[in-house]
Protein backbone atom coordinates (compact mmCIF):
# COMPACT_ATOMS: atom_id res chain seq x y z
CA UNK A 1 0.00 0.00 0.00
CA UNK A 2 1.29 3.80 -0.85
CA UNK A 3 1.48 5.50 2.27
CA UNK A 4 0.98 9.10 1.98
CA UNK A 5 3.41 11.42 3.57
CA UNK A 6 2.91 13.57 6.66
CA UNK A 7 2.50 17.17 6.10
CA UNK A 8 5.38 19.91 6.39
CA UNK A 9 3.11 21.22 9.38
CA UNK A 10 3.10 17.39 11.10
CA UNK A 11 6.49 16.82 10.47
CA UNK A 12 8.22 19.93 12.02
CA UNK A 13 5.61 19.81 15.20
CA UNK A 14 7.22 15.96 15.68
CA UNK A 15 10.83 17.69 15.27
CA UNK A 16 10.08 20.05 17.51
CA UNK A 17 8.46 17.77 20.03
CA UNK A 18 11.48 15.59 19.88
CA UNK A 19 14.17 18.11 20.56
CA UNK A 20 11.99 19.62 23.51
CA UNK A 21 11.41 16.19 25.65
CA UNK A 22 14.77 14.83 24.08
CA UNK A 23 16.45 17.51 25.51
CA UNK A 24 14.54 17.98 29.24
CA UNK A 25 14.62 14.10 29.10
CA UNK A 26 18.98 14.47 28.92
CA UNK A 27 18.97 17.70 31.51
CA UNK A 28 16.61 16.95 33.86
CA UNK A 29 15.72 13.20 33.42
CA UNK A 30 18.69 12.04 36.05
CA UNK A 31 18.25 14.56 38.24
CA UNK A 32 14.34 13.77 38.35
CA UNK A 33 15.02 9.70 38.84
CA UNK A 34 18.13 10.56 41.59
CA UNK A 35 15.92 12.39 43.45
CA UNK A 36 13.25 9.91 43.70
CA UNK A 37 15.81 6.99 44.57
CA UNK A 38 17.69 8.98 47.37
CA UNK A 39 13.98 9.22 48.99
CA UNK A 40 12.89 5.78 48.37
CA UNK A 41 16.50 4.38 49.65
CA UNK A 42 16.31 6.77 53.06
CA UNK A 43 13.28 4.86 53.74
CA UNK A 44 14.19 1.44 53.00
CA UNK A 45 17.50 2.16 55.15
CA UNK A 46 15.22 3.25 58.03
CA UNK A 47 13.14 -0.50 57.32
CA UNK A 48 16.06 -2.37 57.23
CA UNK A 49 16.61 -2.62 61.11
CA UNK A 50 13.07 -4.03 61.40
CA UNK A 51 12.50 -5.65 58.10
CA UNK A 52 15.93 -7.68 57.00
CA UNK A 53 13.77 -8.23 53.90
CA UNK A 54 14.38 -4.54 52.32
CA UNK A 55 18.23 -5.13 51.95
CA UNK A 56 17.76 -6.49 48.73
CA UNK A 57 15.20 -4.24 47.80
CA UNK A 58 18.06 -1.73 48.53
CA UNK A 59 19.72 -3.57 45.53
CA UNK A 60 17.71 -4.39 42.89
CA UNK A 61 15.44 -1.03 43.34
CA UNK A 62 18.71 1.35 42.60
CA UNK A 63 20.08 -0.94 40.32
CA UNK A 64 17.13 -1.20 37.97
CA UNK A 65 17.09 2.76 38.68
CA UNK A 66 20.26 3.48 37.53
CA UNK A 67 20.04 1.18 34.52
CA UNK A 68 16.57 2.58 33.32
CA UNK A 69 18.05 6.10 33.90
CA UNK A 70 20.90 5.22 31.40
CA UNK A 71 18.68 4.12 28.71
CA UNK A 72 16.47 7.08 29.22
CA UNK A 73 18.98 9.14 28.46
CA UNK A 74 20.32 7.94 25.31
CA UNK A 75 16.78 7.68 24.26
CA UNK A 76 16.98 11.56 24.35
CA UNK A 77 20.13 12.06 22.85
CA UNK A 78 18.60 10.22 19.75
CA UNK A 79 15.37 12.14 19.88
CA UNK A 80 17.59 15.58 19.75
CA UNK A 81 19.75 14.32 16.36
CA UNK A 82 16.77 12.76 14.40
CA UNK A 83 15.07 15.86 15.05
CA UNK A 84 16.38 16.59 11.40
CA UNK A 85 15.26 13.54 9.49
CA UNK A 86 11.62 13.88 11.55
CA UNK A 87 11.87 17.73 9.60
CA UNK A 88 12.28 16.24 6.25
CA UNK A 89 10.00 13.17 6.51
CA UNK A 90 12.44 10.08 6.76
CA UNK A 91 10.58 7.25 7.20
CA UNK A 92 12.66 5.16 9.78
CA UNK A 93 12.60 8.49 11.89
CA UNK A 94 9.05 7.90 12.85
CA UNK A 95 9.40 4.77 14.52
CA UNK A 96 12.72 5.17 16.21
CA UNK A 97 11.45 8.45 17.94
CA UNK A 98 7.98 6.77 19.04
CA UNK A 99 10.14 3.94 20.51
CA UNK A 100 12.41 6.32 22.10
CA UNK A 101 9.44 8.29 23.67
CA UNK A 102 8.02 5.01 25.18
CA UNK A 103 11.41 4.22 27.03
CA UNK A 104 10.67 7.43 29.71
CA UNK A 105 7.40 6.74 29.61
CA UNK A 106 7.10 3.07 30.69
CA UNK A 107 10.33 3.36 33.04
CA UNK A 108 8.59 6.07 34.40
CA UNK A 109 6.27 4.27 36.09
CA UNK A 110 8.68 2.15 37.37
CA UNK A 111 10.12 4.94 38.87
CA UNK A 112 7.86 6.92 40.33
CA UNK A 113 5.47 3.57 41.48
CA UNK A 114 7.61 2.61 44.37
CA UNK A 115 7.43 6.36 45.97
CA UNK A 116 3.60 6.47 45.26
CA UNK A 117 2.95 3.39 47.11
CA UNK A 118 5.90 4.58 50.21
CA UNK A 119 4.44 8.43 50.84
CA UNK A 120 1.10 8.48 48.63
CA UNK A 121 1.59 11.12 46.41
CA UNK A 122 4.05 11.64 43.24
CA UNK A 123 7.47 10.91 42.80
CA UNK A 124 9.70 13.54 40.81
CA UNK A 125 10.31 11.05 38.39
CA UNK A 126 6.44 11.41 37.20
CA UNK A 127 7.18 14.32 35.65
CA UNK A 128 9.14 12.04 33.22
CA UNK A 129 6.27 9.63 32.87
CA UNK A 130 3.43 12.40 32.51
CA UNK A 131 5.60 14.17 29.66
CA UNK A 132 6.59 11.06 28.07
CA UNK A 133 2.78 10.42 27.94
CA UNK A 134 1.92 13.69 26.07
CA UNK A 135 4.47 13.49 23.81
CA UNK A 136 3.78 9.67 23.06
CA UNK A 137 0.40 10.01 22.27
CA UNK A 138 0.87 13.38 20.23
CA UNK A 139 3.42 11.65 17.88
CA UNK A 140 0.62 9.13 17.47
CA UNK A 141 -2.36 11.48 16.61
CA UNK A 142 0.08 13.68 13.97
CA UNK A 143 1.28 10.92 11.93
CA UNK A 144 -1.37 11.01 8.81
CA UNK A 145 -3.78 8.27 8.76
CA UNK A 146 -7.10 7.61 8.34
CA UNK A 147 -9.42 7.86 11.80
CA UNK A 148 -9.84 4.03 11.73
CA UNK A 149 -5.67 4.21 11.46
CA UNK A 150 -4.99 6.67 14.14
CA UNK A 151 -7.83 4.92 16.63
CA UNK A 152 -5.81 1.63 15.69
CA UNK A 153 -2.41 3.46 16.80
CA UNK A 154 -3.77 4.60 20.00
CA UNK A 155 -4.86 1.98 21.32
CA UNK A 156 -2.12 -0.55 20.10
CA UNK A 157 0.60 1.51 20.87
CA UNK A 158 -0.63 2.83 24.35
CA UNK A 159 -1.02 -1.35 25.27
CA UNK A 160 2.20 -2.02 23.86
CA UNK A 161 3.26 0.82 26.74
CA UNK A 162 1.47 -0.19 29.53
CA UNK A 163 1.47 -3.87 29.15
CA UNK A 164 5.79 -3.71 29.88
CA UNK A 165 5.18 -0.49 32.15
CA UNK A 166 3.10 -2.88 34.47
CA UNK A 167 5.06 -6.57 33.65
CA UNK A 168 8.41 -4.91 34.35
CA UNK A 169 7.41 -4.22 38.70
CA UNK A 170 6.19 -7.80 38.85
CA UNK A 171 9.21 -9.25 37.14
CA UNK A 172 11.58 -7.14 40.05
CA UNK A 173 8.95 -8.35 42.94
CA UNK A 174 9.25 -11.98 41.47
CA UNK A 175 13.02 -11.86 41.57
CA UNK A 176 13.16 -10.40 45.11
CA UNK A 177 10.58 -13.31 46.07
CA UNK A 178 12.86 -15.77 45.22
CA UNK A 179 15.90 -14.46 46.41
CA UNK A 180 14.38 -14.30 49.53
CA UNK A 181 12.54 -17.30 49.73
CA UNK A 182 13.29 -18.49 53.22
CA UNK A 183 13.82 -22.40 52.57
CA UNK A 184 16.49 -21.61 49.80
CA UNK A 185 17.74 -23.54 48.15
CA UNK A 186 14.55 -25.66 48.17
CA UNK A 187 11.34 -24.84 46.66
CA UNK A 188 8.53 -25.62 49.34
CA UNK A 189 5.99 -23.05 49.08
CA UNK A 190 4.20 -22.51 46.32
CA UNK A 191 3.33 -18.71 46.78
CA UNK A 192 6.79 -18.57 46.64
CA UNK A 193 7.72 -20.92 43.88
CA UNK A 194 5.31 -19.28 41.41
CA UNK A 195 7.90 -16.42 41.15
CA UNK A 196 9.83 -18.79 39.35
CA UNK A 197 6.73 -19.37 36.65
CA UNK A 198 6.24 -15.65 35.88
CA UNK A 199 9.11 -13.72 36.54
CA UNK A 200 10.83 -15.17 33.31
CA UNK A 201 7.61 -15.26 30.90
CA UNK A 202 6.99 -11.18 31.89
CA UNK A 203 10.44 -10.46 31.47
CA UNK A 204 10.34 -12.20 27.90
CA UNK A 205 7.17 -10.40 27.20
CA UNK A 206 8.46 -7.23 27.90
CA UNK A 207 11.41 -7.50 25.92
CA UNK A 208 8.97 -8.01 23.23
CA UNK A 209 7.20 -5.57 23.50
CA UNK A 210 9.85 -2.94 23.59
CA UNK A 211 11.00 -4.49 19.80
CA UNK A 212 7.70 -4.67 18.53
CA UNK A 213 6.78 -0.79 19.16
CA UNK A 214 8.99 0.55 16.44
CA UNK A 215 8.99 -2.74 14.08
CA UNK A 216 5.19 -2.52 14.16
CA UNK A 217 5.12 1.36 13.08
CA UNK A 218 6.88 0.38 10.58
CA UNK A 219 4.08 -2.13 9.47
CA UNK A 220 6.34 -4.57 9.49
CA UNK A 221 4.28 -8.15 10.52
CA UNK A 222 6.88 -9.46 12.79
CA UNK A 223 5.94 -6.34 14.92
CA UNK A 224 1.68 -7.37 15.20
CA UNK A 225 3.39 -10.94 15.58
CA UNK A 226 6.07 -10.28 18.56
CA UNK A 227 3.01 -7.98 19.96
CA UNK A 228 0.68 -10.84 19.75
CA UNK A 229 3.07 -13.39 21.41
CA UNK A 230 3.77 -10.85 24.44
CA UNK A 231 -0.10 -10.33 24.99
CA UNK A 232 -0.66 -14.19 24.98
CA UNK A 233 2.50 -14.46 27.14
CA UNK A 234 1.48 -12.11 29.43
CA UNK A 235 -2.16 -14.00 30.02
CA UNK A 236 -0.48 -17.43 30.48
CA UNK A 237 2.07 -15.79 33.09
CA UNK A 238 -0.21 -13.81 35.24
CA UNK A 239 -3.46 -15.67 35.48
CA UNK A 240 -2.42 -18.90 36.91
CA UNK A 241 -0.13 -16.91 39.12
CA UNK A 242 -2.99 -14.58 40.65
CA UNK A 243 -4.95 -17.59 40.96
CA UNK A 244 -2.31 -19.10 43.12
CA UNK A 245 -0.99 -16.35 45.11
CA UNK A 246 -4.53 -14.63 45.61
CA UNK A 247 -2.87 -11.45 47.58
CA UNK A 248 -2.92 -8.78 45.55
CA UNK A 249 -4.64 -7.44 42.05
CA UNK A 250 -1.06 -7.01 40.41
CA UNK A 251 -1.02 -10.29 38.06
CA UNK A 252 -5.00 -10.19 37.92
CA UNK A 253 -4.28 -6.73 36.33
CA UNK A 254 -1.07 -7.93 34.08
CA UNK A 255 -3.35 -10.36 32.74
CA UNK A 256 -6.32 -8.53 32.25
CA UNK A 257 -3.81 -6.38 30.24
CA UNK A 258 -2.57 -9.17 28.50
CA UNK A 259 -5.90 -9.89 27.09
CA UNK A 260 -6.58 -5.98 26.33
CA UNK A 261 -3.40 -6.12 24.03
CA UNK A 262 -4.53 -9.36 22.54
CA UNK A 263 -7.88 -8.32 21.33
CA UNK A 264 -6.85 -4.64 19.94
CA UNK A 265 -4.18 -6.40 18.13
CA UNK A 266 -6.71 -9.36 16.66
CA UNK A 267 -9.23 -6.83 15.90
CA UNK A 268 -9.32 -7.31 11.68
CA UNK A 269 -9.51 -3.44 11.01
CA UNK A 270 -6.75 -2.33 13.57
CA UNK A 271 -4.78 -4.92 12.16
CA UNK A 272 -5.18 -3.97 8.46
CA UNK A 273 -4.68 -0.45 9.25
CA UNK A 274 -1.21 -0.82 11.08
CA UNK A 275 0.16 -3.17 8.49
CA UNK A 276 -0.93 -1.33 5.89
CA UNK A 277 -3.12 -4.66 4.35
CA UNK A 278 0.40 -6.13 3.74
CA UNK A 279 0.48 -9.69 2.85
CA UNK A 280 3.54 -11.37 3.33
CA UNK A 281 5.33 -11.86 7.00
CA UNK A 282 8.09 -9.06 7.11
Amino acid sequence: MNEVSDSIGARRAMAILAVVFGLFVVIFGPTLIQSTLDVLTEKIASLIPTQPGMVLAGVLLPTFFIIFRGIDIVAGITLVLISYPLWTGEKWAWPVALSCISFPTLFGVYTSLPFLVQFGKPAPAALLLLLGLITFWTFLFLKVGSRIEKTARFFVFTMLGIVPAHIIVLVNHGVKGLMERPDKPMFTDPMITIYGFEAPMNFIAFVMCIIAIPLLASRKQSGWWLGLIAGVTVIVANYPTHIIRMQTSDFLVAGTLGVLLTISLLIPAFRASLLGKQDPVT
